[in-house]
């Protein structure tokens, strides 16, 4: 029994965002967005222009990562190895956890640590853009395991591929027409699919477009019920519009969100898509319901968790965890 779920669906307890490495948070140590801020910090010394946006500046620590100044070369690799240490305490922690850890994580008991030592195999996804970089976190797990005695886990990376969401959702599809959505904490991905005599014969991936309405820190009751039908309102129109676009007949969407969704269900706190556990009733029935009210037909949404979407993508692995580095921590589990 996998204590992390509950009728195939991940618990929120399962959350690696809430684990500590002695005192310190796994979701403090590490995260995309911590790397980020390492390197503007640095971006002086590393000879990066204040126009590299955010969304480009790993794009452009890769060539750091290889460039022929000596101290440009060393200071980017003194970043890239600290962050390859974080997350390889991160995933020493979860398999052998200090008195401290244990201390901290008070909602975990013997049966949630036991579950993580069963674990054989972690896949990374998503998150990164520089692959010299997930080179050198790969590498420097591999060291940290070794030092730690733990000689019976697999670690790999699947990188590249900001459609992994979509695509393990479609292997959910049965005969007929669909439209796939990943609503991200920065992207929502988008993806038609038509299959018949269970093959697919159009598999088409839209562009994807930014994810909006997703501030929640440091907002009123008041302000965040006013989000979250804002939010409610931009899910439906994208949503519709996707359909206009494609011209969609068929009556099917799968939607992955990040956040834990138990039978349809939205966990009010966990980010920007918890606000919508404000919206009245089952948030799946109320996507399914309006939907069809607004195109005079039915439409059936089927909710589901983002990292438990791209581990569709795994389905033959065993005793396999899938960990998604996006805004936080993503987890789930292959049984």
């Amino acid at each position: 029994m996998n204590p992390f779920k509950e009728n195939g669906q991940m618990l929120p307890i399962a959350s690696i965002n809430s684990v500590y490495i002695n005192d310190a948070l796994a979701s403090d140590l590490f995260r995309p967005e911590k790397i980020v801020q390492e390197i503007k910090n640095n971006r002086d010394f590393l000879g990066f222009s204040s126009d590299i946006t955010d969304e480009c500046i790993l794009e452009e620590f890769n060539n750091a990562l290889i460039s022929k100044n000596k101290n440009i070369y060393k200071k980017a690799n003194e970043i890239a190895t600290s962050f390859g240490k974080k997350l390889a305490s991160v995933l020493i922690t979860l398999r052998n956890p200090s008195e401290k850890s244990l201390e901290n994580r008070e909602s975990w008991t013997n049966i949630h640590w036991d579950y993580w030592k069963s674990v054989k195999n972690i896949i990374f996804v998503g998150g990164l853009t520089s692959p010299i970089l997930t080179n050198i976190f790969y590498t420097q797990i591999e060291s940290e395991l070794l030092i730690h005695n733990i000689n019976d886990l697999k670690v790999s990376f699947i990188e590249g591929s900001i459609d992994l969401g979509t695509k393990g959702l479609s292997n959910l599809t049965v005969e007929g027409e669909y439209l796939l959505f990943d609503f991200g904490q920065t992207n929502i991905k988008r993806r038609h699919i038509i299959k018949k005599s269970n093959e697919i014969v159009i598999d088409s991936i839209l562009a994807p477009i930014k994810s909006d309405y997703l501030v929640y820190k440091h907002k009123s009751e008041d302000q965040i019920i006013y989000l979250a039908k804002e939010l409610d309102s931009f899910i439906i129109n994208t949503i519709i519009d996707t359909m206009n676009i494609v011209n969609y007949k068929g009556s099917n969407i799968i939607v992955g969100i990040a956040n834990y969704v138990i039978d349809g269900e939205i966990y009010s706190k966990r980010g920007g898509y918890g606000k919508l556990a404000y919206i009245k009733g089952n948030y799946e029935v109320h996507l399914s319901n309006l939907i069809s009210v607004l195109l005079k037909r039915e439409i059936k949404v089927e909710l589901y968790h983002d990292t438990s979407s791209m581990a569709l993508n795994f389905e033959k692995s065993k005793r396999t965890a899938v960990i998604s580095l996006g805004t936080a921590f993503g987890i789930a589990f292959i049984e």
